[in-house]
């Protein structure tokens, strides 16, 4: 009996774990090379500036680079700061992802020294800050 009690336990407080833990992404836009999506629950403000991870997926492995040693992706996350009226952005942290969804590389920047740079037109960068720019309630950060 002791046993069952622990099972109904452990399910109850997984399914009681705080929702706002969770990611929620959504997709923002997507072509025949790659599809874009906002974690709604990551976007918070600080400073005056919007910030948010981005999920970028393509549909086969991608060249590596040298965040991943050179090993090929499938897909990486961005922790991306926005400045929306001055329509710029900056990465402050890369993680890369292989066909099995393990961890192949990751780069963290000092967002203190990392300058934002102007979002082209017509780039899926901006769709992104369109998408994160766009009213909202925003949580702030502390």
């Amino acid at each position: 009996m002791k046993h069952y009690r622990l099972i109904l336990a452990a399910l109850l407080t997984t399914r009681l774990l705080p929702a706002a833990a969770a990611e929620q992404w959504t997709l923002v836009t997507q072509t025949d090379q790659v599809a874009l999506y906002i974690d709604t629950r990551s976007i918070t403000s600080k400073d005056g500036e919007l910030r948010a991870w981005e999920k970028w997926e393509y549909p086969s492995d991608r060249p590596g680079n040298r965040a991943t040693g050179r090993q090929p992706f499938r897909s990486a996350r961005f922790l991306t700061h926005y400045d929306c009226r001055a329509r710029t952005s900056a990465e402050v942290q890369s993680v890369y992802y292989d066909a099995n969804g393990e961890v192949v590389g990751k780069v963290t920047e000092d967002p203190k020294t990392v300058r934002l740079s102007y979002v082209v037109p017509g780039l899926l960068s901006e769709s992104a800050l369109d998408f994160v720019c766009k009213p909202r309630k925003q949580k702030q950060k502390k």
